[in-house]
């Protein structure tokens, strides 16, 4: 008979004991989704700024480097007062220069040579931002969709007596890149925040892409680059 009841008395404490259990666990749950729900915020403006590429491979003669455009949107969606998402759309545009000499034939020129390649850029950036609220640092991947790419060759030959068919010692060829690749790189980078109201907040952010694919296919062509980004943003559902 005790045995019998000790049994019972433990099953029915193992029962109230996964119960409980549950009702924790739900509680928790709800608590967390409250509390993500309450801290969760979103954000929306335009970013614009400049990047410097560094342009290289076996297949350029010498390294390029140049400033070009960016110019886009972004928005930021906070989960915590620490952690969000910043994604940023836009055009932008990776600009190189190189000059090179030579000598063919007795004749001595020299080359300027300009590369440029335009993509519609898509970064989603894990963003952590410190306990003062102003600093953050940012890092994640970068999808270039590829617009055109094209190059700008002048040649000016420097030696005297000797011209081109046209008649002129400079020529410009101007040509486009073929089968360009969608860009893709990793970033990572900080900012800095500052709040200007309850609802407007001013970024400046500078991050490093290292290139992972080449710019065209069939060809040792990558880019890196540092960014200069500045967005103003206005906070949304508030």
């Amino acid at each position: 008979m005790c045995s019998v009841a000790s049994g019972s008395s433990t099953s029915l404490q193992r029962k109230a004991l996964r119960k409980t259990t549950l009702v924790l666990i739900i509680g928790a749950c709800l608590a967390f989704a409250s509390m993500a729900q309450a801290q969760f915020e979103m954000s929306a403006g335009v970013a614009v700024g400049t990047n410097y590429s560094i342009h290289s491979g076996s297949d350029l003669p010498k390294t390029a480097t140049g400033l070009g455009l960016i110019i886009g949107g972004q928005t930021e969606m906070s989960f915590t007062r620490s952690w969000g998402i910043l994604t940023t759309i836009s055009y932008d545009k990776r600009i190189g220069y190189y000059s090179n000499s030579g000598s063919d034939l007795g004749i001595d020129f020299t080359e300027d040579v300009f590369l440029a390649a335009s993509y519609i850029s898509i970064e989603p950036l894990l963003k952590y931002v410190f306990p003062n609220r102003l600093f953050y640092v940012v890092s994640g991947p970068c999808l270039g969709i590829a617009l055109q790419g094209k190059s700008e060759t002048t040649t000016n030959i420097v030696t005297p007596g000797y011209s081109f068919p046209n008649g002129y010692a400079t020529q410009t060829v101007n040509g486009t890149v073929e089968n360009m690749n969608s860009r893709f790189e990793w970033k990572i980078g900080a900012g800095y925040g500052y709040q200007i109201d309850n609802m407007t907040c001013l970024n400046l952010q500078l991050t490093y892409g290292h290139g992972l694919t080449n710019v065209a296919k069939d060809l040792d062509w990558k880019v890196r680059s540092l960014t200069l980004l500045g967005s103003f943003a206005f906070a949304m559902g508030r």
